[in-house]
């Protein structure tokens, strides 16, 4: 599904502008998307099921669909292929599942790494150990763009590819400043919505967890997979070098 990179500038500016750019180039659809994936987890998560973990996984398959969506609608604008909205909703049906269960692994390392971002400083090395962990989300969130538009001989092997080969291609030195860039802004809201959770916890707020973290994902999760998709393509062409 990958395309030509010719048309993707060098600079880290042209990244920004391009990913930006081609997220409004289809807004419409994105957006509908994200909105449609809030309001189900509203309805369901607050009026159905009420349940933490069950709410998580809800968040994980249906914000799946959304990055494969936005993955390989910026992809096929990068490669210049002409794709109605039919044609990514079919592709992004083949890959939601193994999206879906990338997005799981992120969970489990995002469960595991998480809390130590908030340790004191002494214990962090005065923020010198947060970097690999920040580093290592960013790669892993390069996972699911691999699993969206990577093509593949089998999809069965496709959940163990994209994991190796966002890995190994984001985390090569030459790609390094670029993914601690993204990594940055991939965890911006992350950390936001931990603060603000704790917030509006503190302050006895009915749903705190629902309300700090899932109307932020609905607005910042496809601009952040548009510039990730940028991105890796970007990391592909390097690593060429």
């Amino acid at each position: 599904m990958i395309g030509d990179d010719k048309g993707l500038p060098g600079s880290i500016s042209g990244l920004f502008v391009t990913a930006c750019t081609l997220f409004v180039r289809r807004f419409v659809l994105y957006g509908s998307l994200a909105f449609f994936a809030f309001a189900v987890q509203l309805v369901v998560d607050l009026a159905v099921i009420q349940d933490t973990g069950l709410a998580t996984g809800l968040e994980i398959i249906v914000d799946s669909f959304v990055l494969a969506t936005v993955s390989i609608g910026v992809a096929f604008d990068i490669a210049r292929k002409d794709a109605d909205w039919s044609t990514i909703f079919n592709a992004a049906s083949l890959r939601w599942g193994v999206v879906a269960v990338i997005g799981g692994v992120n969970w489990l390392f995002y469960e595991l790494l998480w809390p130590g971002m908030f340790l004191p400083p002494e214990q962090t090395g005065y923020g010198l150990m947060l970097i690999p962990i920040v580093v290592l989300m960013g790669a892993l969130g390069m996972a699911q763009v691999v699993a969206a538009i990577d093509p593949v001989k089998s999809r069965l092997t496709l959940p163990f590819v994209a994991l190796a080969k966002g890995l190994l291609v984001s985390l090569q030195f030459i790609n390094l400043g670029r993914l601690m860039l993204f990594s940055v802004l991939l965890t911006l809201p992350l950390f936001i919505s931990t603060v603000l959770g704790a917030y509006l916890a503190q302050h006895h707020y009915a749903d705190a967890d629902f309300w700090a973290s899932v109307p932020l994902d609905a607005l910042t999760m496809g601009p952040l997979q548009a510039l990730a998709t940028v991105f890796y393509i970007d990391f592909l062409r390097r690593a060429k070098r």
